[in-house]
């Protein structure tokens, strides 16, 4: 979907919905990919659940009291070992998708409400247009960038998050709420562009990007490419 100022709201709220609808599927057994990952390894190493230092332990102790049995000949038991093994992998599969499936629905639902307007921000900027980023050390060896923009209305602006030379650092927004990455694409050495919407009340908000490191990118900007 190709965004300008005459994309209309309903379109833009069609694409945020979207958009957060495929983010939440990523995260259910619809993800073949991850699914199977995590039910091969929660299945067959059932204690992982507790950690990956107490779930090796934990399957070390249960191969070396199976093992014991079968020199002793008890087949039976060994049987019915295995079978409360597997039922337990099947347990903790189901803690762990049920776990991944709610937090990925706690953060769809805060991704879908609106940002609240700060009170008090000053040096707003309206629909800014390729305006330079500058990077401040953060919390956590992080970088921070910031820039108020201001809102005449309730609606979903969209912002194009731009770097040159790209280094490869993984891109972070500030909070997640009313917050949607629709696409990005660059490779490390190349230009890099992240489309982002975000559902905004009237009123000046404050922005935030974050990435790791304490050296900045060559340059950022950031444009609004719809009129809000």
């Amino acid at each position: 979907m190709k965004i300008d100022t005459e994309t209309s709201q309903t379109d833009l709220q069609r694409l945020y919905d979207m958009t957060l609808r495929r983010e939440f599927l990523r995260c259910t057994p619809l993800n073949l990919k991850v699914f199977l990952r995590y039910a091969v390894l929660f299945l067959l190493f059932p204690g992982m659940l507790l950690g990956f230092k107490a779930g090796i332990l934990v399957t070390i102790a249960f191969c070396g009291i199976l093992t014991g049995i079968l020199i002793f000949g008890g087949e039976t038991v060994s049987t019915i070992a295995i079978c409360v093994w597997l039922a337990l992998g099947l347990l903790a599969l189901a803690r762990v998708n049920w776990g991944v499936i709610r937090r990925a629905r706690d953060e769809r639902r805060r991704r879908a409400a609106y940002r609240p307007a700060t009170p008090g921000l000053k040096h707003a900027r309206s629909a800014p247009q390729k305006t330079v980023l500058k990077w401040h050390p953060g919390e956590r060896g992080k970088l921070v960038a910031r820039l108020t923009v201001s809102a005449r209305e309730k609606g979903v602006c969209a912002m194009l998050l731009s770097f040159r030379d790209y280094d490869g650092r993984r891109i972070m927004t500030g909070g997640v709420e009313g917050t949607c990455i629709v696409q990005s694409n660059g490779q490390p050495g190349q230009d890099f562009h992240a489309l982002i919407l975000y559902r905004l009340e009237a009123g000046n908000h404050e922005l935030s990007w974050a990435m790791p490191g304490d050296k900045g990118p060559l340059q950022a900007e950031i444009s609004q490419i719809n009129r809000l």
